[in-house]
């Protein structure tokens, strides 16, 4: 898997920052199951992209946050 995160500060008032992140995991969405998953060998799964059981983990996700003190 390929994550990327980037964050930066910008100062809006004399004492106030405002802070932004921005973090994506799984950047290329590639279908994975992870050792520790108790769903690994559950079932037969039609739709699998490797042909193997079980249910995959998430796919690609995204996630902004903005941190504004006041």
């Amino acid at each position: 898997m390929f994550n990327l995160s980037a964050g930066t500060s910008i100062q809006y008032s004399g004492s106030h920052k405002l802070q932004l992140q921005l973090q994506v995991n799984n950047v290329f969405d590639k279908a994975y199951q992870s050792n520790l998953n108790r769903l690994k060998y559950f079932e037969y799964y039609s739709a699998s992209p490797n042909g193997t059981s079980g249910i995959y983990n998430m796919g690609r996700n995204i996630c902004v946050k903005a941190i504004v003190p006041f």
